[in-house]
């Protein structure tokens, strides 16, 4: 797919999503046919009327991605702008309550909402005789939805994402992967994340194929839901393939996985595909970039690819990007590119390699320290399953402590006799806290906002 076609197919692909086109009893998710979700965006469209030119929302606490699904179309078709939460917890969903912006709520059954907010009932009854046809009423540049991000981190922000961006980087992932009818996709990743969002609601919407209702992080249940289903498709996340690592898939029917929302361990990604002869594709982006590369190790690509509809430009490790997938918010220079905060190596043919992050190069005593590099190095100890690494104020100063939180069988006193002669001592973490499990959120990211808890009253 060529750049300058990307919004001549997606108005295309949309306007034919919409119409129908297809086998409209062929099940989409769980007992969700086609033809019941295009009755769901009939039933949002009938209960969020339109009020002039004032903004309708449609906040969206739910797991069922037909439901997702419905409320997409519905949007297309002229309804509300949804908003996607970082979570569906009911603290999220009380903050949600106190911003009068927001109008109605769809949930899940059996869930007490806020008196403040109006709730959406979506099932497809008494909808599937609706004759009104239903057209694409805004257009590629018109916000589609809003997704609160950053909960691990514990300061959520929030990014616009517009129909060009959600509905053509689906359309590019289903081109350029060839996702068709025939595909059954797993996810363990929930469809309020960008990530699940794209590759197990746009993307297998556009394409036809069907998706597992279910999200489930536990090997085992991954396991039994992609063998039971007889899934294609698996989209996961690193932690997930960790959970993995061991564990064989048998007599599963997986042509493809991908993973997203960091960079894939190389030793988790060659167990999972050697163990299961499944090629595993990075995805390399965020919410506000949308998908920025490919890497796929399985074809001995060890460097990421920049998607075809992209431009890049690398100078000096850093890395700007001018693409239709990249939210409206985002502040681009004169010529439409935007500086990702990623410190990248160039290498020949638009590949390049991750460094890390910029603002993970701090100075300690004058001196610059790459935290990625001090948990690269940790990583490769034995007994070491996980790691990360961060810094905290000293009190009363102007200096950082390294901290590392580790996910293993270790000591404090192993670790540091570890890093002695590794690196130079102003980067030898100061703080160090042993942990079972890496505190993570339901998106299978790591909570931030709880690592750097556990550091506040601890002393190394």
């Amino acid at each position: 797919m060529k750049p300058n076609s990307v919004q001549h197919l997606t108005e295309q692909a949309v306007a034919d999503l919409l119409e129908g086109n297809g086998a409209p009893e062929r099940p989409f998710c769980g007992q969700s046919s086609y033809a019941d979700i295009r009755a769901m965006a009939h039933a949002i469209l009938d209960q969020c009327p339109a009020t002039g030119d004032q903004k309708r929302y449609l906040a969206v606490f739910s797991t069922d991605r037909a439901v997702t699904a419905a409320a997409i179309i519905a949007r297309l078709a002229g309804g509300p702008i949804l908003v996607l939460p970082h979570d569906i917890s009911d603290e999220a969903l009380m903050d949600l309550a106190g911003d009068p912006e927001h109008t109605w709520v769809v949930t899940d059954p059996g869930r007490t909402l806020p008196k403040r907010v109006k709730a959406l009932v979506v099932t497809p009854d008494d909808h599937h005789c609706n004759t009104v046809p239903l057209n694409v009423t805004i257009d590629p540049d018109a916000p589609l939805l809003k997704l609160y991000t950053g909960g691990s981190t514990g300061k959520p922000a929030i990014w616009t994402k517009t129909v060009a961006n959600i509905m053509g980087e689906a359309l590019f992932q289903v081109k350029t992967h060839d996702i068709c009818q025939d595909d059954v996709v797993v996810a363990t990743v929930p469809p309020y994340h960008i990530y699940g969002l794209l590759f197990s609601v746009a993307a297998p919407m556009l394409a036809g194929a069907r998706v597992e209702d279910q999200t489930c992080g536990f090997p085992h249940e991954i396991i039994n839901l992609v063998t039971d289903t007889a899934a294609t498709i698996l989209v996961s996340v690193p932690a997930h393939f960790r959970a993995l690592k061991g564990h064989d898939f048998p007599d599963h029917s997986l042509r493809l996985a991908f993973s997203s929302a960091g960079v894939l361990d190389e030793t988790d990604e060659r167990d999972f595909r050697q163990r299961n002869n499944v090629v595993v594709m990075e995805v390399y982006g965020s919410t506000e970039t949308g998908g920025i590369a490919f890497r796929c190790r399985g074809r001995d690509e060890t460097l990421f690819s920049s998607f075809s509809v992209i431009e890049t430009q690398i100078a000096q490790e850093t890395l700007k990007i001018r693409s239709p997938f990249v939210s409206p918010e985002i502040v681009r220079d004169d010529l439409g590119f935007y500086l990702v905060p990623d410190r990248v190596k160039s290498y020949p043919g638009n590949t390049f390699a991750i460094l890390g992050r910029s603002d993970t190069v701090v100075k300690i005593a004058g001196i610059r320290v790459d935290l990625d590099q001090v948990r690269a190095v940790l990583k490769n100890m034995d007994g070491v399953r996980d790691a990360l690494v961060l810094t905290k104020p000293v009190p009363r100063g102007r200096a950082f402590d390294i901290c590392a939180l580790v996910e293993g069988d270790c000591t404090h006193a192993d670790i540091r006799q570890f890093f002695s002669g590794r690196l130079e001592a102003v980067a030898h973490p100061r703080r160090i806290k042993v942990v079972d499990h890496m505190p993570m959120t339901r998106s299978g990211k790591y909570d931030r906002a709880a690592v750097a808890a556990l550091f506040e009253t601890e002393v190394g």
